[in-house]
């Protein structure tokens, strides 16, 4: 009995380990599940207003999983986070800018949405009277919860949100300056010569005023007898719902990379930059060269090869004419000496 006991009582403490694995996994999968089992709508948000005014922001919120969620509701600034547009929000509720929006918005309390069921979100925004005019900026999060798991002091980090562009009308200025436009290769670094198509363009548009700014327009490109080759869209479409123009926060850059599908391309080329935003227009130009040197080469070895092959069987046809001009079959072999 004194060797079994220890092996029984390790397999009890496994067997209670394995459990309570199990409780933990179902537990962490519980979880992942309520909490990313909504939807809400529109991302983006955009309005305008005079300082003194309340506007309102309308949200869609949508409960899609298969249990209640108690949705709590959180406000920050963000920014531009880098060159992609990707936004950086801004969680450290000391740091004010001169576009802040987040103090602005009236909060919420928690609410029950339960299962399937869609709520219409108003969330008003009251504009100081003494607003600093331009663009200001905010992201309106919310986290989903199980309620029978908030008393367990356990939730989700993960969250879901609306962007807010405010406007607030005022001394705007409305600013923006092309940064550079260019060629790059395969391995994204500037480049004006090119063996083959397609051929990558990047815009990269500065915003120097106070208000976001959508930019958008062609890339026409011209070859070097000035006939146009061919045009592409650069940062959206007005006209096109499913792909409308982004934005170029104030004070940051965004890129855009654009690419021009023609993969027949020789010589010389020139590429046009035409850009419009509020009114105002923006213009650049860059040239780059296609040259399909490896193709050129192999023409180049081939050309040699059939010339001297060529030449080699004119040869060879003109002797053998004369041979039989002269009734000679064969050319006569030398003969040894004795």
């Amino acid at each position: 009995m004194r060797l079994r006991f220890p092996h029984i009582a390790c397999l009890a403490v496994v067997s209670l380990l394995m459990i309570g694995s199990v409780v933990l996994l179902q537990q962490r999968s519980a979880l992942a599940d309520a909490g990313q089992a909504f939807s809400i709508s529109p991302p983006l948000i955009s309005l305008s207003a005079n300082p003194g005014q309340t506007v309102t922001a309308t949200i869609k919120f949508t409960n899609i999983s298969n249990g209640d969620l108690l949705i709590k509701t959180q406000y920050n600034d963000f920014g531009a986070k880098n060159e992609t547009g990707e936004p950086n929000i801004i969680f450290d509720d000391n740091l004010n800018s001169t576009y802040s929006l987040r103090q602005w918005i009236a909060s919420s309390d928690p609410f029950i949405l339960k299962s399937k069921q869609t709520k219409t979100l108003l969330f008003p925004i009251t504009v100081p009277a003494n607003a600093e005019p331009g663009g200001h900026y905010a992201v309106i999060r919310f986290t989903g919860t199980a309620p029978e798991l908030e008393s367990t002091g356990v939730s989700l980090s993960a969250s879901l949100g609306s962007l807010v562009l405010l406007t607030v009308s005022g001394n705007i200025k409305t600013q923006a300056a092309v940064a550079s436009f260019y060629t790059d290769d395969l391995t994204h670094a500037k480049s004006s010569f090119f063996e083959t198509g397609p051929i990558n363009f990047i815009t990269r548009i500065q915003n120097t005023g106070n208000i976001h700014v959508e930019p958008t327009g062609t890339i026409s490109v011209i070859n070097m007898f000035g006939r146009s080759v061919g045009s592409i869209r650069v940062n959206g479409d007005p006209s096109d719902p499913a792909n409308l123009p982004r934005n170029v926060l104030p004070q940051s850059i965004r890129r855009f990379d654009e690419t021009f599908p023609s993969v027949w391309l020789l010589g010389r080329y020139t590429a046009k930059l035409d850009l419009v935003y509020a009114g105002k227009t923006l213009t650049a130009t860059t040239t780059f060269w296609v040259i399909p040197y490896k193709l050129i080469l192999i023409v180049l070895i081939g050309g040699v090869v059939l010339f001297f092959g060529l030449r080699w069987a004119i040869k060879q046809y003109n002797a053998a004419i004369i041979r039989k001009a002269q009734g000679i079959s064969k050319p006569e072999k030398p003969k040894k000496q004795k």
